[in-house]
């Protein structure tokens, strides 16, 4: 009899290795080692049953036993999925390490999560072919050195593949949800107009999750680096119109170039104040936060401002017409992509507001109707859609 596949998800208690692992132990009823650098970070899959594995990436004692289960467990029935990422040296030297791991293990198959970042700011149509460009954005950077590690031990024979996701979204993102749904609340985010035309790669993270499962079980995948993106190729501009509707808020105004260039300009030395700051200063900021109100109010205005603001790195985001191709996956692995844009942010708004994250959910003649935190309707022209949120937001983590 064969052994019963295993899954080991490093970053389980994150954005994509928290979804894989709800859809393997309640969809698939599949043993699931869910790892996390602390048991403090388990709550969300504690609910579920699952067995949570201490896994910090940078120690390969934790690796090993994480890798090794109990006595009767078969390593070559475990598929590893890499999913965990932290500063570039966590994200190149944690992966050598669950690369080595795996190695010594004898693991089934070692799925590593990298990023379509790593083609650098292409046009046209990328496919896998593409050439990994260096930006000097740390992320990406490491994304680019982490992948050439996977190839060094492919060559060892370890049975590994890559995948390279575009723009995820979905119930429990921070950048493009979380994130987002803040921009689109500000009462400041718009269409901009001359900047917001480049193609927005949107990828449902269940569609993310079907990609993973078939890298991790189709022996095509093996030794193979793949793009995943969504059915639907759309602008950025219609992303965030069909997400502001999807929340209920009123229609974004149109933003003329010239106006969203001089923003992003005006608005860059503030940016990297707010991060120095933060860096820096983080604890005593918010113990004056959590004692002075007006301090309060005045980092949850300039927290507004900022993060309605999009910066000029975002504005060359918006702009890129570069679509990411996903045909080798769709021939090799059978990917097909379940989720169009309207169904995504349709379950992503219902989880927002569910969570509290959305103030508005309708719009009525004269007015917003708001939900309280205590269920009443208030009828309210406010000029503030964040309505305290703003410092929930901001607090909110995503490690993937």
């Amino acid at each position: 009899m064969a052994a019963r596949e295993t899954f080991l998800i490093t970053g389980a208690n994150g954005f994509i290795g928290g979804w894989l692992a709800e859809t393997l132990h309640l969809r698939d009823g599949v043993p699931v080692r869910a790892g996390m650098r602390s048991w403090s970070k388990a709550v969300r899959l504690a609910r579920f049953g699952l067995e949570p594995v201490l896994l910090d990436v940078m120690k390969p004692e934790q690796i090993d036993a994480a890798m090794a289960g109990d006595e009767s467990a078969d390593p070559g029935a475990l598929r590893v999925i890499h999913t965990a990422y932290s500063s570039p040296r966590v994200t190149i030297e944690g992966t050598r390490n669950m690369l080595a791991g795996a190695l010594r293990a004898g693991v089934g198959r070692f799925v590593y999560i990298s990023s379509a970042d790593v083609y650098g700011t292409p046009r046209g149509k990328v496919d896998e072919t593409y050439p990994l460009t260096p930006t000097g954005i740390e992320y990406a950077d490491s994304k680019i050195e982490a992948e050439r590690l996977c190839w060094e031990y492919v060559e060892k024979g370890l049975p590994v593949t890559v995948l390279r996701p575009s723009i995820v979204y979905g119930p429990f993102s921070r950048t493009w949800t979380v994130e987002m749904a803040a921009k689109l609340q500000s009462g400041n985010w718009g269409v901009f107009e001359g900047y917001g035309q480049g193609i927005c790669n949107l990828l449902y993270v269940s569609d993310l999750v079907e990609g993973l499962l078939l890298a991790a079980r189709h022996p095509a995948a093996v030794g193979q680096a793949f793009n995943l993106s969504g059915p639907e190729t759309i602008t950025w501009n219609e992303y965030f119109a069909r997400f502001n509707a999807a929340m209920g808020l009123p229609p974004l105004r149109k933003i003329e170039p010239n106006r969203t260039r001089l923003r992003a300009t005006l608005m860059s030395p503030v940016r990297s104040a707010a991060r120095l700051a933060k860096k820096r200063y983080e604890k005593p900021l918010r113990r004056l936060a959590s004692k002075f109100r007006p301090a309060k109010e005045a980092m949850l205005s300039a927290e507004k401002s900022i993060r309605g603001t999009p910066s000029l790195e975002d504005l060359g985001l918006y702009n890129r017409d570069a679509l990411y191709v996903t045909q080798k996956a769709q021939e090799l692995l059978g990917y097909r992509p379940r989720f169009g844009v309207d169904a995504g942010l349709e379950f992503t708004a219902a989880w927002l507001r569910n969570v509290g994250l959305v103030e508005w959910d309708e719009v009525q003649p004269g007015g917003l109707v708001r939900r309280n935190g205590d269920g009443r309707r208030d009828r309210d022209r406010a000029t503030d859609p964040t309505g305290g949120n703003g410092d929930r937001v901001f607090s909110m983590g995503e490690p993937r």
